[in-house]
């Protein structure tokens, strides 16, 4: 017995008391394992853990695919190798050999434009064709045989982002799934990454929660300056768009005005704190932080951007299109319509419990930006990275990661963004569509969900309480489509 051991023996099992190991095996502040419900009625059993394969997705930036050595990723579940064709054009193929399943990333680029296995020296272009067989010589009966094609996944390389589709069937255009100043001729995009440990759907619908500002991101640099916590609070969920089927977003105007003010006191002020019977408390629990949030209202309503008069204004001109909110295959965009900068935040799918966060940050400029700017906006650009993608974002990481999908839900009528973005995925993702038109055998449809019919009874029960909203009103416009 070893001296370890033998020093160990006094105490039974695993030593270190109950608390190292609370939840098993698991550690204490590890994310659950990912599964989905097992109710088929339940639209979160539809969506594929591994995200949906039919759409271009972000793969990495182009300066990271080197001319001699060759670049995996894995992306929804498969490992895909990237390197530089004879054009210097980036080419994408399954990482397998065909003839004896070796990684191809493994292999180097010993001719300009070829990847070559390391096991038998078998040599593949930016198409997938065995061209040359190193081990048996110039007359290998390998090259070009049928069964030795490589499979490739056709790329798109733009503002320096590499994009690959995933799917079995034919591309669609890029530009249906990539964001459109990614195309834009002066801009400059600043993508950045990070790994989350958990699955994509719980990083997206997190993404777009309408209502955890005041709790999540309440010490964020961004909600520390807001009086209200970055939305207002309200007991009403958002009036949602579903847009070309293709996009979920809240509703602009007077149905998300509405909402917003429905604590609003005559004054037309969201009171501070507010008093929460159940526990004979207000929350916040504090009101230190108003000796600093009246600088950051006064000074937005001196640049004429009062948060009252934004929404006001939204009233007038409704901004409904495909490319705000989330959109298939998974992407949340941030901005609006912003003139000089979008962001795009996109969960890639890797395996079931690991998610690449991509952060597709785009400035735009109508014509070529000068030295002089450009300089100015590299140089600032770490500190605007880490105060939107990091210290906002990772504080919902934070949250989301925890999240144990399969468990049943109680929803609330807030939620009703989270149940229309699984409307959306359900009934509408282009892998669903493919398999409808080739007749493939599709689970049922689904008329109202549990999921659903919570979030639309908790509205009611919301409006019935007061004087300023309708039922029916609320009813016909909980998922308008655009």
């Amino acid at each position: 017995m070893g001296l370890k051991r033998l020093l160990l023996k006094p105490f039974s099992g695993y030593p270190g008391g109950y608390k190292k190991m609370r939840r098993g095996f698991q550690g204490f502040d590890s994310t659950p394992p990912f599964k989905v419900p097992d109710d088929p009625k339940d639209r979160r059993s539809r969506i594929p853990p591994t995200g949906f394969r039919e759409y271009w997705y972000p793969a990495l930036p182009a300066k990271d695919v080197k001319k001699n050595k060759p670049q995996v990723l894995r992306m929804l579940g498969t490992d895909v190798v990237f390197f530089k064709d004879k054009q210097g054009e980036i080419q994408a193929l399954l990482d397998w050999c065909p003839h004896r399943a070796v990684y191809l990333s493994m292999g180097r680029c010993y001719f300009e434009g070829f990847l070559t296995c390391p096991y038998h020296g078998a040599t593949f272009d930016g198409d997938g064709n065995c061209v040359a067989f190193l081990t048996e010589g110039p007359d290998s009966k390998m090259v070009g045989a049928p069964g030795m094609k490589a499979r490739k996944f056709p790329t798109v390389t733009l503002k320096g982002m590499v994009f690959v589709w995933m799917g079995d069937g034919e591309p669609v255009a890029p530009e249906e799934d990539i964001p459109p100043e990614m195309f834009e001729g002066h801009n400059i995009c600043r993508p950045s990454f990070c790994m989350f440990d958990c699955n994509w759907v719980l990083v997206l619908e997190n993404t777009m929660d309408a209502h955890n500002a005041f709790m999540v991101h309440r010490n964020a640099l961004r909600i520390l300056g807001s009086r209200v916590g970055g939305r207002p609070r309200t007991p009403l969920g958002y009036r949602v768009n579903l847009v070309n089927n293709k996009n979920v977003h809240y509703r602009p105007g007077s149905g998300k005005s509405s909402t917003e003010r429905y604590y609003y006191d005559e004054n037309g002020k969201i009171p501070y704190q507010m008093y929460y019977p159940g526990v004979d408390g207000v929350w916040p629990l504090h009101r230190w932080r108003l000796a600093w949030t009246w600088f950051f209202e006064w000074k937005a309503r001196r640049k004429g951007q009062d948060p009252s008069m934004r929404r006001a204004a939204a009233a007038d001109t409704p901004d409904v299109n495909e490319w705000n909110g989330t959109k298939l295959p998974g992407m949340s965009r941030t901005g609006g319509n912003n003139r000089y900068f979008r962001s795009t935040r996109w969960p890639v799918p890797v395996e079931e419990n690991l998610t690449r966060m991509v952060y597709l940050n785009v400035e735009r400029y109508e014509s070529q930006p000068g030295f002089l700017r450009r300089l100015v906006s590299g140089a600032t650009w770490p500190y605007r990275n880490w105060e939107l993608n990091f210290n906002f974002r990772n504080q919902d990481y934070d949250a989301e990661k925890y999240t144990q999908y399969a468990m049943p839900e109680y929803l609330s009528s807030t939620d009703s963004v989270v149940v229309a973005m699984r409307r959306l995925f359900v009934e509408h993702a282009r892998d669903v569509q493919r398999r409808r038109a080739r007749e493939e055998e599709l689970p049922e449809a689904l008329d109202e969900t549990e999921a659903e019919r919570m979030v639309r009874e908790g509205d009611a029960r919301v409006a019935e309480a007061s004087e300023s909203f309708d039922v029916d009103r609320l009813e016909d416009e909980l998922l308008r489509r655009v």
